[in-house]
């Protein structure tokens, strides 16, 4: 119950009451603690229906997609949404496997046909759903306008699309297998494993890590500025030093692959020099690599961890006031008299 007691502090006077303890026990222990059982509002499971009463249709619905613990049905759909999500990038990997392959195509060569309708069906279903759901949020976001400004949602709109382009490039075309004639359908399938991006969604976690990164990215500039020009410094001097050596080194570009390869210490072994001058700036090379990465990366860990810890606070914050609004409590606490807000 101290949780709950210290939460009820925290927040000014939301008590949410644990579900797995009995409400006589729960009386007995804010006693204890002092707390006026007249003096609160009960924040739990069974007073929710009340709590969002007030809401317009358009509000519930906008809290249902996008708040999982909005409600049971709000978390099941939840659940659906990443089921769907894990389906569609199975089945987008199993389509490249060799042996799942014709599986996916509607030839008269197999005869197991069938196969084809059953994986295109569920195909269908997994995009109506995602397009169910990206037309629900369209419809009850606040300001449907600004819709697509929210990078989501645009990540939304791209899983979707590449069903829908290579659906109707099939229907237009002479021939069911028009992914074989159109350069266009082979980049909407591959475009589909933009849905895993869907997951962001379902985690807050994986949000602020995205809004960090963001408020980081003078850091990532100057890192990849960094290692750009030493990339070019040492793609241009390996190729001349190997220049006339059968070393693979034909350019300046490929001299830039294995510049990458080696400043960021990944080593394919694909490229290597020969010659003794290539090899003192192979080492040069490789030295320079992990001092580049290690000065700027101090720099970031330490702008990502105070950046990850202010979103963190911005989003208890958040959620918080989302408690007492849908609690209906006034913010300022102050002026309630001998008893305070509840």
């Amino acid at each position: 119950m101290f949780t709950a007691i210290l939460f009820f502090y925290q927040s000014r006077g939301v008590f949410r009451s644990p579900t797995n303890i009995d409400r006589d026990i729960v009386e007995e222990e804010l006693e204890f603690f002092k707390v006026d059982l007249a003096k609160i509002f009960t924040f739990d499971d069974e007073d929710e229906g009340e709590i969002t009463e007030e809401l317009t249709i358009r509000e519930k619905m906008h809290n249902f997609l996008m708040d999982p613990h909005y409600s049971k049905a709000a978390m099941l759909w939840a659940f659906c949404d990443m089921v769907a999500i894990v389906l569609s990038v199975v089945l987008l990997v199993a389509e490249s496997v060799p042996e799942a392959a014709p599986y996916f195509k509607a030839t008269q060569q197999y005869p197991d046909k069938y196969y084809y309708y059953v994986l295109y069906g569920l195909e269908i279903l997994i995009n109506g759903f995602f397009t169910l759901d990206f037309t629900l949020k369209l419809i009850s976001w606040p300001k449907p306008y600004l819709f697509l400004k929210n990078v989501l949602n645009f990540l939304d709109l791209l899983a979707i699309l590449p069903f829908y382009i290579e659906l109707i490039a099939m229907v237009t075309s002479e021939s069911g297998a028009a992914g074989d004639k159109f350069v266009v359908l082979r980049i909407c399938r591959t475009s589909r494993v933009v849905r895993i991006f869907r997951f962001i969604r379902h985690s807050k976690e994986l949000i602020v890590v995205m809004k960090v990164i963001a408020g980081a990215a003078r850091e990532f500039v100057l890192l990849s500025l960094l290692i750009a020009i030493f990339v070019l410094l040492f793609g241009t001097l390996m190729y001349y030093a190997e220049l006339g050596r059968d070393s693979g080194f034909s350019s300046i570009l490929m001299g830039c692959w294995w510049s990458i390869v080696t400043v960021t210490t990944v080593g394919y072994g694909d490229l290597y020099p020969k010659s003794p001058v290539g090899r003192l700036i192979g080492s040069v090379a490789v030295v320079l690599g992990i001092v580049i990465l290690a000065l700027p990366m101090t720099v970031i860990v330490s702008k990502f961890n105070e950046s990850y810890g202010a979103e963190k606070r911005k989003a208890e914050k958040k959620t918080l006031a989302k408690i007492r609004a849908r609690a209906g409590l006034i913010d300022d606490i102050d002026g309630a008299g001998e008893g305070g807000k509840v």
